[in-house]
């Protein structure tokens, strides 16, 4: 991500990158002489949908599930200013799943089935859970078996596993934690640090009298809600109650045909509430609670907020049959619909001719909703322009559904024409073809053979998927560098060709070993 100050710095890195010495806000420069590796933009709004995501299907622990709530300020040893961690209000619950290691390693087991690395705790205050999780799992001091558990339950140790605290010895544990597990702000905690306090321990030492007007007020009132002395809630992330139904069954069931007549009468609901409030679904999270099993989720979301009920129920029950077919038959006991992201259906008056372009609009929207929810949300993407002159990095894709509350805007396409062909000066900046409609990733390596000095064009033929292509037209060529933040530099000279089928590519010279590579096609 770009620092104002430092430039670009690195966001997040994973667990190879971490042991070959890279940390977060590190300099850009510092990491990719460290280690040879991918780099990625940091996108903020991907990291929360993924997060909110996480958040739902979490829910199958608890009922009271939310994100961390921040303050105005950054707290000290915080390395993005957003939600980073889950809480889950297990009070009184461990005993559903085998006590509270029991749950904890299933939770582990959950993450790790999703190819998440996750550090878990479990305390007796939001404080103290937090305070364990960021700090005493991430630690490797050997006072750690004596009150942790580590469970191994990574799919053929694919995945790290998870290192597992619970709440015993947490008063002993919590004061050999640094100051910075109090989630204090960056200032406090560095004047607590100049003048010798290291640890919690240390803190507690000292006389709270004064402390408040040194320190501020705020550090005791950390201090107070990480020993439960203060209440601190968890903001929950269920769905406003209008947009939440439940169906309970007398009678548990796995008959396929039952559990489609329910669905049906709750989305018929749902609809029928949102269509009063003028609301629209962008996301809806169906919930089967299972006898002696897991619940089964189901999430959807939509390209555009929808309140139709024959199009959510095609949705859902497409999804629910997918869902059944790969899994054992199971006994169903109740079944529960939210609305979890909903959206202000926005209606516009018609003009005498644009009755066309609407009902387009809606059957691009009901496509993009009845891809994503065959192929996966993930699968169905839209690209967003950068402003960047290497190819590779110059648009990002984020899924379609779920997240924008407006479909009307559409990535349209355009067909190669006519007047390219016979163009003989380079596009300008402003021309939309002056970029190939399709890259290849990786470039495709060819043979380029030159021209004789007086023909018209420097080039003579190139071959491509097993044959020679004449060319009969070229501009440029047009120079493109990379930034020298991201590491070795890239330096091309880029090409368009023509050829005698008339067929358009772009193609680059690599500056540094003059070798040739077709990296798109205009057709």
């Amino acid at each position: 991500m770009r620092d104002a100050r430092r430039g670009s710095i690195v966001a997040a890195a994973n667990l190879a990158a971490r042991a070959a010495g890279v940390r977060p806000r590190m300099r850009l420069s510092e990491a990719t002489a460290l280690v040879d590796t991918d780099i990625r933009d940091y996108d903020p709004d991907e990291d929360i949908d993924s997060l909110c995501n996480l958040a739902e299907q979490a829910q199958q622990f608890s009922p009271i599930v939310g994100l961390e709530q921040l303050d105005k300020k950054t707290w000290s040893g915080r390395t993005l200013l957003q939600p980073e961690a889950l809480l889950l209000d297990v009070t009184g619950i461990e005993t559903l799943f085998g006590g509270e290691v029991k749950l904890l390693q299933q939770v582990a087991s959950w993450l790790a089935k999703w190819n998440y690395f996750g550090c878990l705790a479990i305390g007796s205050s939001v404080g103290a859970a937090w305070a364990l999780a960021n700090y005493a799992t991430r630690s490797a001091s050997s006072h750690l078996s004596e009150y942790s558990s580590v469970a191994e339950n990574s799919a053929e140790a694919l995945v790290p596993a998870c290192r597992l605290v619970s709440g015993i010895s947490e008063d002993e544990v919590l004061n050999s934690l640094p100051i910075s597990a109090l989630r204090l702000e960056a200032t406090t905690a560095s004047d607590l640090k100049r003048l010798g306090i290291q640890t919690i321990g240390q803190l507690s030492s000292l006389p709270r009298s004064g402390m408040a007007t040194r320190l501020g007020k705020f550090l005791l009132t950390r201090w107070d809600q990480l020993i439960g002395k203060q209440a601190e809630a968890v903001v929950t992330m269920h769905a406003q109650p209008d947009w939440s139904l439940e169906q309970s069954l007398e009678y548990p069931t796995e008959d396929r045909a039952t559990l489609n007549e329910l669905v049906r009468h709750l989305i018929k609901e749902l609809a029928t509430r949102l269509s009063k409030r003028n609301e629209g679904a962008l996301r809806v999270v169906c919930r089967m609670d299972v006898v002696d099993a897991a619940p089964t989720l189901l999430q959807l979301s939509l390209f555009r907020p929808s309140c139709d009920a024959e199009h959510l129920e095609l949705l859902i029950i497409g999804q629910l049959e997918q869902q059944l077919q790969c899994q054992q038959p199971r006994t169903i006991w109740r079944l529960c619909l939210q609305a979890t992201l909903t959206a202000p259906i926005v209606w516009r008056q018609t003009e005498l001719f644009d009755g066309q372009a609407i009902e387009n609009r809606q059957q691009i929207a009901r496509l993009v909703d009845n891809l994503s929810n065959r192929l996966g949300r993930k699968q169905v993407l839209s690209a967003k322009i950068h402003r960047e002159s290497q190819p590779e990095l110059a648009c990002t894709f984020y899924p379609m559904t779920g997240r924008r509350p407006d479909g009307s805007q559409q990535v349209t396409y355009r067909k190669l024409s006519s007047r390219i062909a016979n163009q003989r000066a380079d596009p300008s900046r402003q021309d939309p073809l002056r970029r190939p409609m399709q890259l290849f990733n990786p470039p495709i390596p060819i043979v380029m053979q030159l021209a004789a000095s007086s023909a018209l064009t420097p080039f003579s033929r190139f071959q491509y998927q097993g044959s020679w292509h004449r060319i009969t037209q070229a501009l440029g060529p047009e120079r493109l560098e990379s930034g020298w933040w991201r590491g070795p530099n890239a330096r091309r000279d880029y090409y368009r060709v023509v050829t005698e089928r008339g067929s358009w590519f772009w193609m680059y010279r690599n500056l540094k070993d003059n070798q040739w590579f077709l990296h798109g096609t205009f057709d």
